[in-house]
């Protein structure tokens, strides 16, 4: 109340009455009216004055009024002076009113677990001058705290009601206003607060940018506002918190944030975390990143390899489009859903491309996507295409050495260049180039000693492949009596499966007699040889061949093949040594038995018998095995004399070789 209500000096005395109306407000503009004025003897007043808004220090014998209202716009509370007359005396007494601004409560609501809230009333000047609250749960259930209680608890204090069901309405709080002991309607004024049960954030999306360096994090769900703290960790690594948080404002579906300066060659993960007001934590669901490799395998090939983010991923896609337009945007979605390896096809060598990998965690509405970066792929200026990983040697017709690069893609390399060493993987030089994937190595003489090639590619955009590893023929001798020996081929370089060894014996009429399995690198075949000598067998020699079988892996549209490939030795020919037998002794009397001295035999391809008197001379000669000496001297009619006579058998074998036999035979009379 000012002073001048109490002490109005001037000679002025305090008395009279009057009433306001309203007396309180909670209009933002207000008429006042004075109303009921009574001089000091209780008689109606006609003709006051009156000042309204008084203040200390103010003049009051100037800038009065006769008005009876006054318009306030400005909350706060006002005095009022009024002035009468009343037997030649002056009085003045003064009244207040209050034009009051209702202000919502300030309040911060928390929760412990997933069905505890707690709204806590701030000590602010505010909620001060609030009369009480009640809040409506949104549950059918209510809270009212008056005026007091408040006095008796004094701010800030919480209240804290358990959820048996969810709230069928949004949660309200209602401050009210009074004076006195009563409520002033009209003045109340109402918040809304969200029921949160602590339902963790998920992150909906994670996205590599920027080759991976940068990371977008989206989330979704989670408390209204709330900040999360962004944490990451090396896949195998320890949780470790970042710098960021991700709060979704109220009314929003999303709210996203970035992590930069990453090493885009590792795999990260993500999560968000943050504690409820009982310091329980609230964890999202843990993301990973993606990075995806591209290789050219072709011309027209891409192989994508990529980690698995998740062993939950139900499926991947591969988008990608034309590099730096975007044009023709196309998705790929493997055969094989959750495979993380893919090859393309039929791509234009002469375009770049964008390609990005996405894995899908959880069905909709609550599926995770994982974008990986976006990775440029250029066929014509890529690196050194992935070599051929499988190469078949093989003798064909006896003596022919091929080497064949088979061909696994739809679309052909362009060209190929081979190289070749002698005797094992030793200095490999270049022999050929072709637009054929096999090279007929006529100059290779395939008995004599192993042979290696290697084989390089070029595809049509002039993209040129690593050189492959060798691979080698199968090498088949003899070291020993009766046995074979070989030394291995290279179909597959580190293949695990064993190879197999068929070895066949073959006739003189190029058949097939006999096969025998082994995974040994030798065999003794006496009785394979024998078995071909126990047939009409005139030419001498046991003729072998090694089919080597060995099953290799080969990958065709990102999926691995067994495949059985077989390969062919050179031929191995042992050679039978002359069969002669001939008699030691015979009686040249033209009786018809033993007349003629004949040797017989086989294995050889050409014949000379020679016989010899007592003295080395030579008195018989024939090259015909059929025709022998009938005991005659030298002049071929006088029979030679009893006794002992020495002969000389010589020749070639089958394989040119020469052979002697010496003996001597008794003449009998």
């Amino acid at each position: 109340m000012p002073k001048q209500c109490t002490n109005p000096g001037n000679g002025l005395l305090v008395d009279g009455n009057f009433d306001l109306s309203p007396k309180y407000s909670c209009l933002s503009s207000t008429v006042v009216r004075v109303e009921n004025a009574k001089s000091p003897n209780g008689t109606n007043v006609i003709g006051g004055i009156y000042i309204f808004n008084l203040t200390d220090g103010r003049d009051i014998t100037r800038n009065y009024s006769t008005k009876l209202d006054t318009t306030v716009t400005t909350p706060g509370i006002y005095w009022v002076m009024q002035g009468v007359i009343e037997g030649g005396q002056s009085y003045v007494s003064c009244k207040s009113f209050e034009v009051i601004k209702p202000e919502q409560p300030d309040v911060k609501v928390g929760s412990c677990g997933n069905n505890v809230m707690t709204v806590t009333f701030l000590d602010t000047p505010k909620n001060k001058i609030h009369g009480g609250y009640i809040i409506d749960w949104g549950d059918g259930f209510q809270t009212t705290i008056i005026e007091t209680e408040l006095k008796t608890i004094g701010f800030p204090f919480n209240k804290t009601h358990t959820y048996l069901t969810p709230p069928t309405s949004k949660p309200q709080i209602v401050a009210k206003y009074t004076r006195g002991n009563s409520n002033l309607n009209g003045c109340e004024t109402s918040i809304n607060f969200e029921f949160e049960n602590n339902n963790a954030p998920r992150i909906s999306e994670l996205e590599g940018l920027n080759g991976g360096t940068n990371n977008k994090i989206t989330m979704v769900k989670g408390a209204n506002d709330k900040p999360y703290s962004l944490e990451q960790k090396l896949k195998a690594g320890n949780w470790n918190p970042t710098s960021k948080t991700i709060t979704r404002k109220s009314g929003e579906q999303f709210a996203t944030e970035t992590i930069t300066r990453l090493n885009a060659t590792n795999e990260y993960c993500f999560r968000l975390k943050a504690f409820d007001d009982c310091t329980n934590p609230i964890v999202s669901n843990e993301v990973c990143t993606i990075i995806p490799k591209a290789t050219i395998v072709g011309s027209n090939d891409i192989k994508l390899d990529w980690n698995s983010p998740d062993p939950a991923v139900l499926k991947y896609s591969i988008p990608y489009s034309e590099s730096p337009s975007g044009a023709n945007p196309t998705s790929i979605n493997p055969v094989n859903p959750t495979a993380t390896t893919f090859t393309t096809t039929s791509l234009d060598c002469k375009k770049k491309y964008n390609f990005s990998i996405n894995a899908y965690i959880g069905n909709t509405p609550d599926q995770t996507i994982i974008k990986s970066p976006v990775i440029v792929v250029d066929p014509k200026t890529s690196p050194l295409l992935p070599p051929i990983t499988v190469g078949i040697v093989s003798v064909e017709n006896s003596n022919l050495l091929v080497f064949r690069a088979p061909q696994l893609n739809p679309i052909p390399p362009l060209k190929y260049k081979f190289y070749r060493s002698e005797g094992g993987v030793g200095n490999f030089l270049p022999v050929s180039e072709s637009a054929d994937n096999f090279y007929e190595d006529q100059s290779a003489e395939p008995t004599k000693q192993q042979y290696c090639y290697k084989v390089e590619y070029e595809n049509n955009c002039g993209n040129n492949s690593e050189q492959s590893p060798a691979f080698c023929s199968v090498f088949l001798t003899s070291t020993q009596a009766n046995t074979l020996n070989w030394i291995p081929p290279v179909i597959q370089l580190n293949n695990p499966n064993p190879i197999e060894y068929y070895i066949e014996s073959i006739d003189q009429n190029n058949l097939k007699q006999n096969i025998n399995i082994t995974t040994n690198t030798s065999q003794n075949v006496k009785q394979q040889i024998d078995n071909l000598l126990n047939l009409t067998n005139t030419i001498g020699e046991a003729k072998f061949v090694i089919k080597a079988r060995q099953k290799i892996i080969v990958v065709i549209n990102g999926t691995s093949i067994p495949i059985s490939s077989e390969v062919s030795s050179n031929e191995y020919i042992f050679i039978i040594p002359p069969q002669i037998f001939v008699p030691t002794a015979f009686s040249p009397n033209e009786d018809g038995i033993n007349d003629i001295f004949t040797a017989k035999g086989r294995y050889f391809v050409q014949f000379n018998l020679e016989i010899y008197d007592r003295w080395g001379n030579v008195i018989f000669e024939s090259q015909d095995l059929n025709t022998g000496w009938n005991g005659t001297a030298n002049d071929g009619v006088t029979p030679a004399s009893a006794g002992n006579y020495g002969f000389k058998i010589y020749g070639l074998d089958t394989a040119g070789n020469k052979f002697e036999k010496i003996g001597s035979v008794k003449l009998v009379k």
